[in-house]
């Protein structure tokens, strides 16, 4: 959810669009995007790229120019959080491949972590799932545990589902390398 203020829904027509989940708040409005994807598509479409022909209509220069910061805030607020996962993994990936252990030992303990963080559904069973498809390689430490627990814990602010699939990703993109 990106807050805009001193932009109203009156402001959006036909020559600058509005995202499709859009509501008027106190002082301005609140945009909705469904996933990052729809944050880029959008932020494309008002900003297109250097090389695109952007004719400004003068009053939409003034929206633009409100709407600039807190789209880009939140696509930099989205890669910190891709930046978490991914080292989550990584230091996940490290801990079971730097293991004293038979090679196939790892991989069998890394597939069954891979298979118990699919089968998940909020952060607290991920953290469980962790302990119990590592526990026989020792007890796990992580720097960037805080980070990620933070996003992955608030399903508030951020959706569990895509963050343990983005983790999920990124570990299955580290045994393939």
């Amino acid at each position: 959810m990106i807050e805009v203020d001193n932009v109203f829904l009156t402001d959006f027509d036909s020559a600058l669009s509005a995202p499709a989940l859009i509501e008027s708040k106190d002082g301005g409005v609140r945009m909705l995007f469904g996933d990052i994807d729809e944050l880029i598509n959008y932020k494309e479409t008002i900003f297109p790229d250097k090389d695109a022909t952007d004719v400004t209509i003068p009053q939409h220069a003034d929206v633009k120019s409100k709407l600039s910061l807190p789209i880009y805030q939140a696509l930099r607020d989205n890669q910190v959080v891709l930046d978490a996962i991914k080292s989550f993994a990584h230091t996940l990936f490290s801990f079971i491949f730097d293991a004293d252990a038979h090679r196939q030992d790892k991989v069998d303990i890394f597939n069954n972590l891979v298979e118990a963080i699919t089968e998940t559904t909020n952060s607290w069973e991920l953290e469980k799932a962790i302990q119990e498809s590592t526990y026989e390689l020792g007890v796990l430490v992580f720097n960037h545990k805080i980070t990620f627990y933070n996003y992955a814990h608030n399903q508030v602010d951020f959706d569990y589902e895509k963050i343990k699939n983005r983790l999920i990703k990124d570990l299955l993109l580290l045994k393939f390398k």
